[in-house]
């Protein structure tokens, strides 16, 4: 798999939806599991699923499961060797080669703050699931298609302004001493 551009904290998104113990089914961890990937496959495009990877706590994989499987197009990871699925997330990235193209889903101040210290883009999960849900997916902005309902430019840039005026570009050479 290429670095992952998109990558889950998968009990954390399932949590507001899905208390502990819910339902009286033995395998309810299961069906929500499921759920979310559903969610997730339905509503990100191929390219973006193929570079999502949604992380898990192994304490209760399903039986029988590997700790890295993929469905449809979506990779999993369950952290088998791991104390906690945070600590797998944080492994991840850390060891991306492109942060800034990572975008982590996690309402977990740990995981966006290793996000940030990274200058990986993070959303919280509630928000992220929802806005996903209204057809918006919201990535880092250079994995955005153009035609995306939620591509705009990331928030630290400037609108273009046009051209400098004749003016202007005088008083910049001005500034650092230059001929034009």
């Amino acid at each position: 798999m290429p670095p992952p551009i998109l990558l889950i904290d998968g009990y954390n998104v399932i949590a507001p939806v899905a208390a502990p113990m819910r339902g009286s089914a033995s395998h309810w961890l299961d069906v929500e599991r499921r759920r979310l990937l559903d969610r997730l496959a339905d509503h990100l495009d191929d390219s973006v699923r193929r570079r999502t990877l949604v992380v898990f706590d192994a304490k209760n994989p399903p039986s029988g499961t590997e700790s890295e499987l993929i469905y449809r197009q979506i990779h999993i990871r369950f952290a088998v060797h791991h104390d906690e699925a945070d600590d797998l997330i944080e492994e991840l990235i850390a060891g991306h080669s492109a942060p800034k193209s990572l975008t982590v889903i996690s309402s977990d101040h740990r995981i966006q703050a290793s996000a940030r210290r990274r200058r990986a883009a993070w959303h919280d999960s509630d928000e992220w699931m929802d806005a996903l849900l209204d057809g918006q997916t919201r990535l880092a902005a250079k994995f955005q298609s153009p035609t995306s309902p939620n591509s705009q430019p990331p928030s630290d840039s400037k609108p273009d302004q046009g051209p400098l005026d004749a003016g202007e570009v005088q008083a910049w050479l001005d500034e650092f001493n230059q001929k034009p």
